[in-house]
């Protein structure tokens, strides 16, 4: 990391002066510009409607630093008692590999930090190339004094920042609803009361969720449809071993020598009516 202080010159001459001309000179061998700094300034949120004049005083006690591509600005647990504003480049915010926001150009990053110091709550990567202009808590101090602005945009970038976050612990708190409906919907299959409709409103995501859940429901809907064909199946085989059990009965029945003496004796009985029908018919 590069890293350079410069303290502007806060001469308020005319520019056809030799004070501010040298300041001039020295701020484009070192930095920025000077009036590339006061545009920086009046693209952050937090300055807006900062008369020129404070914004120069600002600029008088920023610390200009410069990361390359890939180099942490600050780790998560540091002690932090500044804040940072974006003059070029981007920046990823992220704990451990989990990025949290990606913040670039007029952006500003540790505000919580500078007004009550305390470790950061997160970690700080360059992405690219990037120019940072950093604030001490003592001089924001003295800004904020000056102009209440100041403390008001802070407050609103704060506020900003706090409904992120609330957003992101809703969405993740809805994720872990809905992710443990897939495992009761598993639970009710194996139980046997399992319900099609219970993950609708999870499969209707469109994140990975989603589709895990639309799949975990074409899943269930093939193996409902192999069980009911296999219980068809089933009740027809059952029909056939019946009948095939009840001609072996039958079978079984007919073959002994029984049954066979009560056949004989049947035919013939049915032959002495026969002919006991024939004499009453001649008589």
């Amino acid at each position: 990391m590069t890293t350079m202080i410069h303290k502007w010159s806060r001469i308020s001459s005319h520019p056809n002066r030799r004070g501010w001309r040298h300041s001039w000179q020295v701020d484009e061998v070192m930095g920025l510009m000077t009036i590339d700094r006061l545009n920086v300034l009046r693209s952050v949120s937090i300055f807006a409607g900062t008369p020129d004049a404070l914004l120069a005083e600002i600029s008088a006690v920023l610390e200009e630093l410069r990361f390359q591509a890939g180099e942490q600005v600050f780790s998560k647990g540091d002690l932090g008692e500044s804040l940072y504003i974006i003059a070029e480049g981007q920046v990823r915010v992220h704990d451990d590999a989990r990025t949290l926001n990606t913040l670039g150009a007029g952006d500003i990053f540790g505000e919580m930090s500078a007004p009550d110091p305390e470790v950061r709550s997160a970690s700080i990567t360059a992405l690219t190339d990037a120019q940072l202009l950093r604030l001490e808590r003592g001089p924001l101090y003295r800004v904020i004094a000056q102009r209440s602005e100041v403390a008001q945009g802070i407050i609103h970038v704060l506020v900003q920042r706090l409904r992120g976050r609330l957003r992101e612990m809703n969405e993740d708190f809805q994720y872990m609803q809905q992710f443990a409906k897939l495992t009761a919907a598993a639970a009710a299959i194996e139980a046997g009361v399992y319900e099609p409709e219970c993950l609708d409103d999870v499969a209707a995501r469109t994140d990975a969720l989603g589709q895990l859940a639309r799949l975990f429901q074409r899943m269930e809907r093939a193996v409902s449809a192999r069980e009911q064909r296999l219980r068809h199946e089933v009740a027809e085989l059952r029909i056939v071993i019946d009948e095939a059990r009840q001609a072996s009965k039958v079978a079984e029945i007919t073959e002994t020598e029984y049954f066979q003496r009560l056949r004989g004796q049947a035919s013939q009985l049915r032959d002495i009516m026969e002919r006991t029908d024939t004499l009453l018919v001649r008589s």
